[in-house]
């Protein structure tokens, strides 16, 4: 199943939004995940989202692994925060 703004939220992600540099900058807003102080999860915006279909989700600065699907992220989280110690 794709991955909404509402599951994001269910999950425990946080809503943050961008701050426009420039007037005619485009507003957008994307969720992040702290599972602890050197792990953060981060969505695609809101904008990527309505052209792809869905949320998309990634380790925060490590781009070439992400997921699409609402029960593998699900999965990620709870093996990500049964490892912690």
């Amino acid at each position: 199943m794709k991955i909404n703004d509402k599951n994001l939220i269910k999950l425990g992600f946080k809503k943050e939004f961008n701050t426009p540099v420039c007037d005619d900058d485009e507003k957008f807003f994307y969720f992040t995940y702290e599972i602890n102080e050197h792990c953060l999860l981060i969505s695609s915006d809101n904008l990527e989202s309505e052209s792809d279909g869905g949320y998309y989700v990634e380790f925060y600065e490590i781009p070439d692994i992400h997921f699409t699907d609402l029960g593998d992220l699900k999965m990620l989280i709870k093996l990500l925060k049964r490892g912690l110690l």
